[in-house]
Parts: structure tokens; sequence; C-alpha cells
């Protein structure tokens, strides 16, 4: 590796959070020996498939506009209304089709967010506060959702396997559900819009500099927009394959997560301010706050210290993220003075 490149690598907040997920499972590892097990493995994979979902929308909204903090409420009543209809169906096809129900009232929900913010330029934020809080209240209020078992069609998906493992020594068995390929699905198709479309640079740019954008030839409203649009259809994936991973619908069980997602993308580089952000900081954030919560309980941390520990990698991750905004914007300056 050449010097550059070293140095480049040095730069990227991705580079020390692996670094910090390697030290941290070999100390789990020395600790109890636990680590490196497939079963302990192959579980840590499955904790981090609907986190990483909802890490997508975590980072279209924070590199195109702010914060989005509805998508497990998008998810709870997207997935409960696709999860109802399927069953009053009795549908007994490809899940597909579920998918795609949840997939349309998640975008629906997605563009009243979008709605809101483009017309009438309100904070990201506040929107997604009061509509996460209107969702629910239908959920819970005007459906009063229950925990309901999953269609056969869900529940033959969830049936299968994709991996299957079983640790020779304590017998304990893992297995990867086939949830895991929508995930590696997903992300190759985010990997390839932000990467190579004009679309995926827009969205960038908007959230770099919203004016330069619109100079640009972006349609800034448009793209907006769609990412709330497309953020709801992804969260409705995320609320589904989390009941098919469950093996049945459970309303209570998608509130609260949001705030731990957030903090993943964050500590995975990706900045509030908007403009920086990378899909491998997102799985690498990801997959550190699911060690903390999966792993820590193989060297005898107690759960009430587990959050102390993902409490203190927040503070860390948003301090991060907030000092290189701060040196960027220091940068600029400089830059613009010696221009003058």
């Amino acid at each position: 590796m050449s010097r550059l490149s070293l140095k480049k690598l040095k730069k990227q907040t991705e580079f020390y959070v692996f670094l910090i997920i390697i030290a941290l499972a070999v100390f789990i590892q020395i600790r109890s020996g636990l680590f490196f097990t497939n079963n302990n493995l192959v579980d840590l994979l499955r904790s981090m498939i609907v986190p990483s979902i909802y890490a997508l929308c975590a980072l279209l909204a924070f590199v195109s506009t702010g914060p989005d903090v509805s998508f497990p409420l998008i998810a709870a009543l997207s997935s409960y209304l696709a999860t109802d209809i399927a069953t009053k169906m009795n549908y007994k096809g490809p899940v597909v089709f579920v998918f795609l129900i949840g997939m349309f009232f998640g975008m629906l929900m997605g563009a009243l967010n979008g709605f809101i913010i483009v017309k009438y330029k309100f904070p990201s934020l506040i929107v997604t506060l009061g509509t996460s809080t209107i969702f629910s209240g239908i959920l819970l209020g005007a459906f009063e959702a229950e925990r309901m078992d999953l269609p056969e069609s869900m529940a033959r998906f969830g049936k299968q396997s994709l991996l299957t493992v079983v640790n020779a020594k304590s017998g304990l068995g893992s297995t990867l559900p086939m949830t895991f390929i929508i995930l590696i699905i997903l992300y190759v198709i985010a990997y390839l819009i932000l990467n190579f479309t004009m679309v995926g640079r827009g969205v960038y740019a908007l959230g770099g500099d919203e004016i330069s954008a619109e100079r640009a030839g972006f349609n800034v409203k448009a793209i907006r927009f769609g990412v709330f649009v497309v953020n709801g259809g992804i969260a409705a994936i995320g609320g589904l394959c989390y009941s098919i991973m469950s093996m049945r619908y459970l309303p209570t069980e998608f509130a609260g997560g949001e705030m731990i997602v957030i903090a993943a993308v964050i500590l995975g580089g990706t900045r509030m301010t908007g403009g920086v952000g990378t899909l491998k900081g997102c799985l690498l954030g990801t997959l550190l706050l699911t060690m903390v919560s999966n792993s820590l309980i193989l060297i005898g941390v107690a759960v009430s210290w587990q959050k102390v520990f993902i409490g203190a990698i927040i503070i860390i991750g948003t301090a991060i993220s907030a000092l290189q905004s701060r040196s960027g914007a220091i940068i600029k300056k400089k830059i613009k003075k010696e221009a003058a």
C-alpha cells in the first residue's frame, strides 16, 4: 500500500471504526473464547439484518436533508397492513407480493414526510417526529394492532434458512435467515444508485450545498421528496423482515430503535450536516453497536452496563462527527480567504 493511499485511509472514519471492531473482537475472544465460534458469528449477522436495513433510511436522510426518526413506525404500520391484508386474503403465494403491499403503504407514509418537508421547508427532525406519533396512533389506536400470527406465505419464507451451523463444543445452533439476501440486494442497489447515477450524485450534492446543487441542474425538490418516499419503502421492507424473523407480528417491538440506528450511521462517518456518508460506514457502525449489544454478555457484562457502553459510543461518535464538520468548515473558510 502506497503512502498516499495510507494517508487517505487514515482520514476516513470507517478505518478507525474497523480498528475498534477488530480490537473489541479480539478482546472478547481472549476473555471468553467464544466470539469467533461459528454460531456467535452467525448470530451477529442475523442481528445486523434489520438495523442495517434501517441504517439505509438514516443514511439517505442525513446525507440529503437531515434526521429521519419515523422509519420504525413506518415499518410497524406498513408491515401490519401488509400482514393483515395477506392474512385476510388467506394468501399462500410468493412472499414478494406481501413485500410489495408493505412497500406501497411505506412509500405513501414516506411521501407524506417528503411533501411536508419540501412544501413547507420544515426541519426533517420535527416533521418525522410528528408523523411517527401519527403513525403510532393509527397503528395502536385506529387499528388496535395486537400480536398476530403470520400468513402462510410469510411463515413459509421465515422457516427457510440460508445457512445453519452448530457449535461442536456447546451444541448450540444458529441459522442465518433468507432475509439476509434481502439486505444484500438492498445494499447492492443503493451502492449502484449512489455511486453510478445522476440521482445518487444529486443526493450527495443536495446535502453538501442545496444552492450549488440547484445551480448545477439538480431538481432539489424532486430528489428530496424521492428520498423520503424511498425511505418509506425501505422501512417497510425492514419491518416485514423483522416480523418474518420473529415468526409473528409484534406491534410494540418497533418503536425506540431509531436512535441506536442513527448513532450507528453517525459512528460510521455520516455527517449530521449532510453531504457525507457511505454504505460501508453504515455496515461498520451497525456491526460495532451490534457487537456491543450482543457480545459483551460473553465476558459477563450486565445488560445495564451494555447500555452504558452504547451511550458512550453514541456520544463519542457524535463528537467525532461534530469535530469533523467543524474542521471542514474551518478549512473552507481558509480556502475562501486565500482565494479572495
